[in-house]
């Protein structure tokens, strides 16, 4: 059993002035007297049986071993090395504990990471494949179009594209009724001519609807030079 050091923090209790006593009749026809003293330090101003006890049982084993011819320093070393050894026990023991609480971590640390690893991997694999998809999906829609002559194919495109640009793509064209709006369809472009007066053309670009471009032509009034202003 490891020693229990005994107090060594008495003080004396202090007081200012003589002590307060009060006088309390008590039944059986005597008198007692309360203290009701102000103390400073009375906590532990006061020796308890317990530890005179303590100390007196100390002392006794202390010169009973002195008369029995006991080695006081040989008992005194068994002594502090069993608590010596007392101490290690508890240090090694958490200090294990400690190391199996982070071996502990770590081996949670390093599955959680694993998994985040693992979660990344898989989630680049499956992006590869659905991108790998797409190319392939892709790649069959060109080469359907293409068809085997791939030359014949784009020439086809080219001249159809050289058409549009030549100004001869195909046009539904409208009058107004005052002869002053032509209105030119083709696909889901519109194109409206205005001949707001005698020197000034406007002509309107819609997509789907929407007012794309608005260009406005007038001519000089000598008739020599025409302006075009795109907007």
């Amino acid at each position: 059993m490891a020693w229990e050091l005994l107090p060594v923090n008495y003080t004396d209790a202090v007081w200012s002035g003589l002590k307060r006593y009060n006088e309390v009749r008590n039944e059986d026809g005597t008198v007692s007297f309360q203290d009701v003293t102000v103390y400073s330090n009375k906590e532990t101003s006061f020796f308890g049986a317990k530890d005179a006890n303590r100390m007196n049982e100390a002392l006794n084993t202390l010169m009973s071993m002195v008369e029995n011819g006991t080695d006081l320093y040989t008992a005194f070393q068994n002594y502090f090395n069993t608590q010596k050894g007392l101490f290690e026990d508890t240090a090694n023991a958490t200090q294990q504990d400690f190391n199996e609480y982070v071996d502990g971590l770590k081996a949670e640390g390093d599955s959680v990471i694993l998994t985040i690893k693992t979660d990344y991997r898989n989630e680049i694999t499956d992006f590869e494949n659905q991108q790998e998809q797409l190319f392939t999906t892709w790649f069959e829609f060109v080469k359907g179009q293409l068809g085997e002559d791939v030359a014949g194919k784009l020439q086809n495109q080219i001249n159809a594209l050289d058409i549009k640009t030549d100004g001869f793509e195909a046009r539904n064209t409208t009058f107004s009724e005052d002869g002053k709006t032509i209105t030119e369809t083709y696909g889901v472009k519109r194109i409206e001519t205005e001949f707001v007066s005698d020197s000034t053309i406007v002509q309107k670009l819609y997509d789907n609807d929407v007012l794309t471009k608005t260009k406005t032509i007038t001519f000089s009034a000598d008739g020599l030079s025409i302006k075009e202003d795109v907007k």
